[in-house]
């Protein structure tokens, strides 16, 4: 037995501590669940966060609002690529963890491309991920036996990449705990090559054997970007220090490279989770050539895919 699967039977059993039954009818719902592993989701159930949720989306573009100024925030347009003949279509993860918690986590499925089975795995792990690490604080929460109120997780993943060539999925989300006053924004991302279902990590954009360190390259840009969005004295230098985990949420966009930060990674929690895009002329010295975004942004300075 995996860490994995020790992980998902320590977590179902802490539940099953705090549920009314141990098993309440979860199913698959989407339009077209087409090769996805199994989601659990409370196809009867209109999740009572909806409300909470929408309110920080844009109705017009669907992208997520600033929560304190009501702005859009520029670096989460959908940047796509050109070329991509990907179907996509939602699945839902829901449900109710007794009545300490609810949960609602959407996220991308596609189809037409070349490792259906692959990518949506990789994309559906993601969501498993949040879910289960909500999941875990929820049973740790309640062992304490101190008192709490409902707490609920609403989230979503959507594509802010597509070329037909590489996939950027960007998931983000509140957390609303129980008898806390404010709530947790939190994010996560995946990047897959489309060819192969391959999750990509920075190892497989950088140069790794070159005198240049895509860390210091990465974290001196993401300090100019965010002192001139933010101001000198809002920026935490300590959430730049130029290692690997300071930087695990980084996607690839049209315009650049998209870095996301942890709340208080870099800033105050009003903040959020703040962001930054950086220029690929900005670190073209460090794209790995043979990469699968070396051969598009070296080559031709974009991230449209070649007819």
């Amino acid at each position: 037995m995996n860490k994995t699967t020790i992980r998902i039977v320590v977590v179902l059993s802490l539940i099953s501590l705090i549920s009314c039954a141990n098993y309440d009818g979860r199913s698959m719902k989407g339009k077209n669940p087409t090769d996805t592993l199994d989601v659990l989701v409370n196809p009867d159930s209109e999740p009572e966060n909806e409300e909470k949720f929408s309110d920080n989306i844009d109705e017009n573009s669907g992208k997520i609002v600033d929560q304190e100024k009501g702005e859009v925030n520029p670096d989460l347009d959908p940047f796509q690529g050109i070329g991509s003949d990907t179907t996509v279509d939602m699945e839902t993860l829901s449900g109710a963890i007794g009545e300490a918690a609810s949960y609602e986590l959407t996220f991308p499925q596609l189809s037409e491309t070349s490792s259906d089975f692959a990518v949506n795995g990789a994309i559906q792990t993601i969501a498993d991920r949040i879910y289960l690490d909500f999941a875990t604080e929820i049973a740790e929460m309640s062992a304490e036996g101190s008192p709490i109120g409902t707490s609920e997780l609403i989230g979503e993943g959507r594509i802010i990449f597509n070329n037909g060539h590489l996939l950027s999925v960007l998931f983000e989300g509140l957390t609303y705990w129980g008898g806390a006053a404010s709530q947790q924004s939190w994010a996560d991302s995946l990047m897959v090559d489309l060819s192969n279902g391959q999750t990509l990590t920075a190892e497989n954009l950088f140069q790794q054997e070159i005198s240049i360190d895509w860390k210091e390259v990465i974290a001196t840009k993401s300090y100019e970007l965010l002192v001139e969005r933010l101001g000198s004295e809002m920026v935490w230098d300590e959430g730049l220090i130029p290692n690997a985990e300071n930087f695990d949420n980084m996607l690839v966009t049209q315009p650049g490279l998209l870095i996301v930060f942890d709340q208080y990674q870099v800033a105050a929690g009003v903040a959020g989770t703040p962001t930054v895009i950086i220029p690929w002329v900005d670190i073209a010295a460090i794209i790995d050539p043979q990469s699968r975004i070396g051969e598009l942004v070296i080559a031709g300075g974009t991230l449209e895919s070649s007819n």
